[in-house]
C-alpha cells in the first residue's frame, strides 16, 4: 500500500499582509525624502558649478582685454552684451542662433552655454535662455576693483543694518517670477530679486522661500549660495524681499552708490563709483 502524502505551502494570512505592506510604506515614506534631498542636493552642486563656469568665462575674456568685463545689457549696438541677448548680431536674426549666447564676446570662453546658462532645478521653467543673470551696472567693471558692496537686513526699513556681501555681485541666479519670467534680458536690474530655490523642502522653478538660497559669482571670481531676505510668501512681492535696487556699491564709507540701473554711456562706471 502506497501512501501519499500532501506537502501544501503555508499562505500568508491577510494580518501579515498588511503588516508587510504597513512596513514597505514606512521604509518608502523614510527614504523618499531622503532621495529627493539627495537629487536636489546634486542639482544644487551643478547650479553652483554653472555659476562658477560662468564666472571663470568672465574672468578669462577680462583677463584678455585688459582687465575689463563686457557689457551687462545696455551695449546691444556695440555688441558686448554678456548674454549675447540684446546684441545687435542676435535682435537682427535671432533665426540664424540656436541660443542668444552665440553673439556673445564671450562665446569661446564657455563651453555648453545652452547647458551652463541654465540651472537643473529651475529646469528651464521660467526663462528659455538663462536662469543667471549680471548685475546692470557691472558692464566694463575690472575685476581687479577694490570697492565693497552691500545689501540691508531688513529692506523693508529705511535705515536698516548693511550688511556686506563677501565681494562685489556680478552674476545673480535670478527669481524665476521676479522677474526673470517676463525680461529675458540677461540682466539684473530693477526689482529683480534673487532665486531663493534652493535648500527648501519643495524643488523646482517655483519652489522657494525664507531659508532658500540662491547662487552669486563675485567680482574677484569667487561663488556662492546667497541667502536674501525675503517676505512670508515667494510667490508675491512684497517689502520684506531684497531686490536689485537694494544693492550699493561701496567706494569710501561715506559714498554708496547704487547698481539697480544704467545706461549705455556708462560702460566702465564701476571703475570710477560715480553717480
Amino acid at each position: 500500500m502506497t501512501i501519499v502524502r500532501s506537502h501544501g505551502r503555508a499562505a500568508f494570512s491577510l494580518i501579515e499582509l498588511l503588516v508587510a505592506i504597513a512596513i514597505i510604506a514606512a521604509l518608502l515614506a523614510i527614504t523618499l525624502p531622503a532621495l529627493a534631498r539627495s537629487r536636489e542636493s546634486a542639482r544644487q552642486a551643478i547650479c553652483l558649478s554653472n555659476v562658477r563656469q560662468v564666472m571663470l568665462a568672465f574672468t578669462t575674456y577680462a583677463g584678455d582685454y585688459r582687465g575689463v568685463i563686457p557689457g551687462t545689457y545696455w551695449q546691444g549696438a556695440q555688441n558686448l552684451d554678456w548674454c549675447g541677448r540684446n546684441n545687435v548680431l542676435y535682435t537682427s536674426s535671432p533665426g540664424s542662433y540656436r541660443h542668444p549666447f552665440e553673439t556673445s564676446v564671450m562665446r569661446d570662453h564657455l563651453d555648453n552655454a545652452d547647458r551652463v546658462l541654465g540651472c537643473p532645478t529651475a529646469k528651464r521653467h521660467a526663462n528659455t535662455f538663462f536662469d543667471y543673470t549680471a548685475v546692470i551696472r557691472m558692464a566694463g567693471a575690472r575685476i581687479d576693483l577694490p570697492w565693497h558692496a552691500s545689501y540691508p537686513l531688513r529692506p523693508q526699513v529705511s535705515n536698516s543694518p548693511r550688511k556686506p556681501f563677501p565681494h562685489i555681485p556680478l552674476l545673480v541666479e535670478e527669481h524665476d517670477l521676479f522677474y526673470n519670467r517676463t525680461y529675458d534680458d540677461g540682466s539684473f536690474a530693477g526689482n529683480d530679486q534673487v532665486s531663493t530655490r534652493h535648500g527648501t523642502r519643495a524643488s523646482g522653478s517655483d519652489a522657494g522661500g525664507r531659508g532658500g538660497a540662491g547662487h552669486i559669482g563675485y567680482l574677484d571670481g569667487s561663488v556662492g549660495a546667497f541667502r536674501p531676505p525675503v517676505g512670508p510668501s515667494d510667490r508675491l512681492a512684497e517689502n520684506s524681499d531684497l531686490d536689485a535696487g537694494h544693492f550699493r556699491l561701496l567706494k569710501k564709507r561715506a559714498a554708496a552708490y547704487p547698481v539697480w540701473e544704467s545706461s549705455a554711456t556708462e560702460f566702465g562706471w564701476a571703475n570710477r563709483a560715480a553717480n
